[in-house]
C-alpha cells in the first residue's frame, strides 16, 4: 500500500511586512500550489490617499501625456 507524502507546508505571508520565499523553495513546493496558497485571492484595494478631484483629474493627464511621449518614441 502506497502512502502519501505530505506536503511540506508553506509559510504563510504577513500582513504589513516584506514577505521574501527563496526562488528554490517555491521551485520546491511547486509555482502553482504557491501561487494558489499565497497570492490574494481578490484585487488589493488601493487607499484613499487624500488627492482632491483637480489632483486627480491632473495626474490621470500626465500619464496619458506619458504614454503618448512613449508611444511616438520620445
Amino acid at each position: 500500500m502506497e502512502t502519501k507524502k505530505s506536503l511540506e507546508a508553506i509559510p504563510p505571508m504577513k500582513a504589513g511586512q516584506w514577505n521574501s520565499y527563496r526562488p528554490e523553495d517555491v521551485r520546491r513546493w511547486g509555482v502553482e500550489r504557491f501561487l494558489d496558497e499565497v497570492a490574494p485571492k481578490e484585487p488589493l484595494e488601493i487607499p484613499d490617499l487624500g488627492f482632491t478631484e483637480e489632483e486627480n483629474r491632473r495626474m490621470d493627464e500626465i500619464l496619458r501625456e506619458e504614454r503618448e511621449a512613449a508611444n511616438n518614441g520620445i
